[in-house]
């Protein structure tokens, strides 16, 4: 089972955030990276189906922007017409449960609609104890938190 077709979707909607030179030298790049996920042992991929449809997913690795060590959500997706039906959150707090321990949530600056998001789903997962941080080298925001302890 292959998310290409949903990856494409979803990077089609992040290069509104974005200032890309080359689309298609942009998608590839995308694409070669979320290769790496089918081979790499830090690296997850965890996939949503309603019925038979795949309809969001989650790619989730060890590359931190704002810890030291722990796991983040690289990329996160639910398609348009399934939003703000609790598929998300479901989604998030499963890929949370599976690795006990630091996390860190990196959203774009540009993305309001995913920050708030994922500032509701991560406080309600945490019962709001988490920390929001900035860094210059990241034009967003991290969202951290433990759930091992």
């Amino acid at each position: 089972m292959t998310i290409i077709p949903i990856y494409r979707e979803y990077l089609d909607y992040m290069s509104q955030f974005y200032e890309i030179d080359n689309f298609d030298r942009w998608c590839q790049g995308a694409l070669k990276n979320l290769n790496d996920y089918s081979t790499g042992k830090d690296r997850h991929i965890y996939i949503f189906k309603k019925a038979d449809l795949i309809i969001g997913f989650a790619l989730v690795n060890k590359h931190s922007r704002f810890n030291r060590d722990g796991f983040s959500i690289a990329e996160f997706y639910i398609q348009k017409r399934y939003e703000k039906k609790g598929y998300g959150r479901r989604l998030a707090e499963h890929v949370f449960a599976q690795f006990p321990g630091n996390w860190e949530v990196a959203v774009s600056l540009k993305n309001n609609l995913a920050l708030g998001f994922w500032k509701q789903v991560v406080s309600s997962y945490t019962y709001g104890k988490f920390i929001e941080k900035n860094v210059s080298s990241f034009s967003g925001s991290g969202l951290l938190f433990n759930n091992a302890e």
